[in-house]
Order: C-alpha cells, then sequence, then structure tokens
C-alpha cells in the first residue's frame, strides 16, 4: 500500500507509453494498479458484485481500444473513472424500467427499519446509510461515491461527469441533504 502511496503522473505516462508502444507490462501495471479503486467505485454504484466486474472489464477493455483518444495531460486514474461513468450510465439505461418497478415494490412495503434504537451501533449506521445511498438519485450516487468512496476532487468529477462543477457540487449538495432527510424519517438525527 505504501508503494500505491508514492505513485506519480510520471509513473501513470510510463507505464501508459510502455502499453502504447505494444508492451503488455504497461497495461498490466496500470490495470494492477487502480483495479480496486475502479471496481470499489463500480460495485458502490451497482450494488452487485457480478455487475461490477463486468463493468471493470470493460472499462478496461474500452480504455484499451481507446488509449488513442487519452489526453495526456488529465490523470489516468481520472480518465478511468470516466469511463466507468460511461458504462454505468449504459448499464442503467438498460436496467431502468427493471430498477423502477423494483424501487416502487420497496417504497410500498415501507421503510427497512421499523423501530430504529437511539442507541445504534456505527455498524449499524453504515448499514442504513448504504441502504440509503442505494436510493439516490444515480447522479447523486455517482458523485457522493466518487467524493467519498473514490476520494476524487469536485474538479475532476465535473470533468468525468461531463458537467460544469457547480453542476457537480450541487448535486452532492442533494445527495447529502437527501441523505439526511431519509435517515431523520429512520430516527436516525443528527448526521
Amino acid at each position: 500500500m505504501q508503494e500505491q502511496m508514492n505513485i506519480t503522473f510520471e509513473d501513470d505516462q510510463k507505464a501508459f507509453d510502455l502499453w502504447l508502444k505494444g508492451d503488455r507490462r504497461g497495461f498490466a501495471e496500470l490495470y494492477e494498479r487502480y483495479k480496486n479503486r475502479v471496481f470499489g467505485f463500480l460495485i458502490r454504484m451497482t450494488g452487485e458484485r457480478e455487475i461490477a466486474e463486468d463493468l471493470l472489464q470493460e472499462t478496461f477493455m474500452a480504455a484499451l481500444r481507446n488509449a488513442d483518444q487519452f489526453d495526456r495531460s488529465r490523470n489516468f486514474l481520472s480518465w478511468l473513472f470516466g469511463i466507468a461513468h460511461k458504462r454505468t450510465i449504459d448499464y442503467f439505461r438498460h436496467v431502468k424500467v427493471e430498477n423502477d418497478h423494483k424501487r416502487d415494490a420497496e417504497n410500498a412495503v415501507g421503510s427497512k427499519v421499523d423501530s430504529p434504537d437511539s442507541a445504534l451501533s456505527n455498524k449499524t449506521i453504515q448499514k442504513i446509510v448504504r441502504e440509503v445511498v442505494e436510493e439516490l438519485d444515480p447522479l447523486q450516487k455517482e458523485v457522493f461515491l466518487l467524493r467519498e468512496m473514490a476520494g476524487v476532487p469536485f474538479k475532476e468529477i465535473a470533468v468525468i461527469m461531463n458537467c460544469p462543477i457547480n453542476t457537480a457540487l450541487g448535486r452532492m449538495r442533494l445527495a447529502l441533504k437527501n441523505i439526511r432527510k431519509e435517515l431523520k424519517k429512520r430516527g436516525i438525527d443528527g448526521v
């Protein structure tokens, strides 16, 4: 992990150059370096390990196919997150109707927490927060996960999501507002 922290923009550029020259070690190095972070984002976006694994492979395959389109002034990880973002949007487009029906059915059943205890454990609160995040609008969910889970700066989030930075910030504000509102409904206040 310490080695991962010392990775620089130049290290990514060197690996990318090897990759472009046809040396598989360059791609393998970038894949090993970033697969877990991209996978973490994808699994939180989709909520399903199998789908996230498929999207991870699609993300790296798209990177392989479109290596010539990489803007070398950008951070390689941000470019990957941008591809992962596009793959996730495509996934959600294909299952939107199915997800809408599922969400309607879940909402009809009622809250997942019947009588919340005022002394809830951190683990329980984290579980409830994960459930609430899953219910967010996909754009709010994505900006929340990019920022909170992946630590991506808002400037890069705006590039990844192809929107102005104020739009990314606004989506984050809405996500936080909706999370707090839902937590309050479930008896958790002051978060």
